[in-house]
């Protein structure tokens, strides 16, 4: 998925039991927002992962340049125009605009998508692109999705490797919504395309078959899981470097899998493997080393061997500091270093690096990656040792320290404020400082409103927040309206699902 027509994008989960990271350079697409959505939905850092991954494969894989069947007439430039500018505005809002707006500008797209023949394929792209628009948990999705797969079947037909990627995401999504059974024939068709696809892009392939089969590990169906993560693993030795991290992801599942079958010499046979050398042009810096060595701590922490652990995180932190733009890759490294010494009591150490890894994750930003400070809302490595400490004055630093960064690279009503502002109010309430929460939970509120729309579900949470402050200070006849409120909007969402 490189080298798309409008960005690439980079995976990295080197450490998912910390945090994830996940980079997309394009046209200004918020994934951090993207990915919250799914993670609202109940879904795995790994399954939030790859559906954003393989939504935003669909929605900017350049569709345009699909060949029309033969025989069939393009749209009129008059439609095609339409089209277009329909597309380039939904787009243009992702990473400046409100989910109200680019929810209308997803239901323009839509319209024009409806003016085209079904023979022209890019209806179904502006369909798959304006379904990205739309929340994972609402029916309308899914429902875009199924039309984008039945549209390609017609013209691309039934093995075309662009059906896999339609596919896998509507299988992530049947999953999402607890349909494992239809979810299983959808991975099966898409896996089965994947396996002989040699003119798939390698990238795609690999997520293909490696959520495959971590979808039938978990199903405990190890005999079909195997063989599709081992292929996996083997397309994803040839990938560049700036797509090296599938590579990591691939060999953590295989070996996760192993350890499952009881294959423990295998697995560490596989884990003790330096990674296999570059084999494509060089086309930025190569973290090969520094995440095979990340992986590698991964696997000892998990089995408990934490001084093996400790080594091989200080040596994938030592050869990314001397990248960099690997500032937050360098990050999660650190905490989960921080994680090992909390553990063990060496607390002071722990928080100097939990400490450090916030300032390489804040410092790291640029105004080109400014959308990244959307991340320091989740502040939870630093926010939890100090809260076992019992020291939650402090917490109150490192959230003012986010907002202030935030309102830097994001402006003042940015959703990522509403959010660090919902904490901190959290940790007020937590003090007994009812009175300094009410207005950052009125802030808040304002901000979840004007971006989300007011009766939108995303409003519950800061609803509540409000109430509960209020109740504290006896303030009941609000706290009444409030909750009633935040019942209503959870009441039209579960009629959505």
């Amino acid at each position: 998925m490189a080298n798309l027509r409008f960005g690439y994008t980079t995976v990295h989960d080197a450490e998912p039991s910390s945090s994830l990271a996940v980079k997309f350079r394009s046209d200004g697409v918020s994934i951090v927002e993207y990915r919250n959505q799914l993670r609202l939905m109940g879904l795995s850092h790994r399954e939030s992962l790859t559906t954003l991954v393989l939504v935003l494969t669909l929605a900017f894989s350049g569709r345009w340049g699909y060949a029309l069947p033969q025989g069939e007439a393009p749209g009129s430039a008059q439609e095609d125009a339409a089209l277009n500018r329909a597309s380039n505005q939904l787009r243009g809002l992702w990473q400046h605009g409100t989910a109200v707006e680019r929810k209308k500008a997803a239901a323009d797209l839509i319209a024009e998508a409806d003016k085209l023949p079904d023979s022209n394929p890019q209806k179904a792209r502006a369909l798959f692109e304006a379904s990205a628009a739309c929340f994972p948990d609402t029916g309308q999705q899914i429902a875009l999705v199924r039309r984008v797969l039945a549209l390609d079947e017609k013209n691309l037909g039934a093995d075309d490797p662009q059906l896999a990627i339609d596919l896998q995401t509507l299988a992530l999504q049947s999953k999402l919504r607890g349909n494992v059974a239809e979810a299983e024939k959808l991975y099966s068709r898409a896996a089965n395309i994947a396996q002989v696809a040699e003119q798939m892009k390698g990238f795609e392939r690999v997520m293909v078959l490696s959520e495959a089969g971590d979808f039938y590990a978990h199903q405990k169906r190890y005999q079909e899981a195997e063989p599709l993560l081992r292929h996996a693993v083997e397309l994803a030795a040839g990938l560049p470097p700036q797509q090296r991290s599938a590579l990591f992801q691939s060999r953590t599942r295989l070996v996760e899998l192993l350890r499952q079958e009881g294959k423990e010499d295998e697995a560490d046979r596989l884990l003790a493997e330096p990674p296999p050398p570059v084999t494509a042009a060089r086309a930025g810096p190569d973290l090969t080393g520094a995440l095979n060595d990340s992986l590698r701590a991964r696997q000892y922490k998990e089995r408990g061997n934490v001084r093996e652990a400790e080594v091989f995180y200080r040596h994938a932190i030592s050869d990314l500091e001397m990248v960099p733009t690997a500032g937050s890759s360098r990050a999660q490294s650190m905490v989960a270093l921080a994680d090992i010494c909390h553990s063990e009591k060496r607390d002071a150490e722990a928080e100097d690096l939990y400490r450090r890894a916030f300032d390489v994750q804040e410092k790291s930003l640029t105004p080109q990656t400014a959308r990244n400070a959307r991340v320091l809302s989740f502040v939870f490595p630093l926010q939890n040792f100090l809260r076992d400490q019992g020291r939650l004055s402090e917490i109150e630093t490192v959230y003012q320290r986010a907002l202030a960064t935030q309102e830097q690279y994001l402006g003042p009503d940015d959703y990522s404020l509403g959010d660090t502002l919902h904490m901190l109010a959290s940790v007020y309430r937590e003090e007994g400082k009812f009175d300094a929460a009410l207005p950052l939970c009125q802030r808040a509120l304002e901000i979840n409103e004007k971006y989300y729309g007011e009766n939108d579900r995303h409003v519950t949470g800061i609803l509540n927040e409000f109430a509960l402050n209020l109740e504290k200070l006896g303030r009941t006849r609000e706290v009444a309206a409030m909750r009633r409120r935040a019942a209503q909007m959870q009441s039209r969402k579960a009629s959505l699902q």
